[in-house]
């Protein structure tokens, strides 16, 4: 809004450029101080102009204006790496099978079950029509958009990836 103070309206585009972004990282991302950046998004809160979703023990914020609540859905679940894991799968594969989501630890495989009947909730995941995938896609082609609109935002969690990829090696 016309005058917000500057660091309001940075973090406010931070978020509209990186929707599903977590605290620390507009904090990193702003350069601003702890305090300050809780004090902006309280208020952006407030306003009705930034809302968030709980993933475990973050929030992931989200602005009200530039994504649809499907698109925002989808992004959610792309910020967590389970759930990331399961929808770059169906999109690669055509869809999960019961081999993906028993393959990893119980714990893991518990995890994606959970996170699967959320996605299946939210609409994100249906059943599948054939005997070779359990669960696919409800709508890939939104999903692809997703991640073309929103590549840079997802950068950072591929450098990611790839760093804890080579650790593990």
């Amino acid at each position: 809004m016309p005058g917000d103070p500057p660091l309001r309206e940075a973090i406010l585009q931070i978020i509209q450029t990186n929707p599903g972004i977590h605290f620390r990282e507009i904090q990193r991302k702003s350069g601003a101080a702890i305090g300050q950046v809780e004090y902006h998004l309280y208020q952006l809160e407030r306003s009705e102009r930034v809302h968030y979703r709980i993933d475990g023990k973050v929030k992931r914020y989200f602005t009200s204006e530039g994504t649809g609540l499907k698109q925002r859905k989808i992004i959610y679940y792309l910020r967590n790496p389970v759930s990331r894991e399961l929808i770059y799968t169906a999109l690669q594969r055509g869809g999960i099978d019961s081999k993906f989501v028993a393959r990893g630890r119980k714990s893991l495989q518990e995890k994606k079950i959970a996170i699967i009947e959320e996605m299946l909730q939210e609409g994100i995941l249906r059943e599948g029509d054939s005997e070779a995938f359990v669960y696919c896609l409800n709508d890939p082609e939104m999903v692809t958009e997703t991640l073309r609109k929103f590549r840079e935002s997802f950068l950072d969690t591929l450098t990611e990836n790839i760093i804890s990829m080579l650790d593990r090696s």
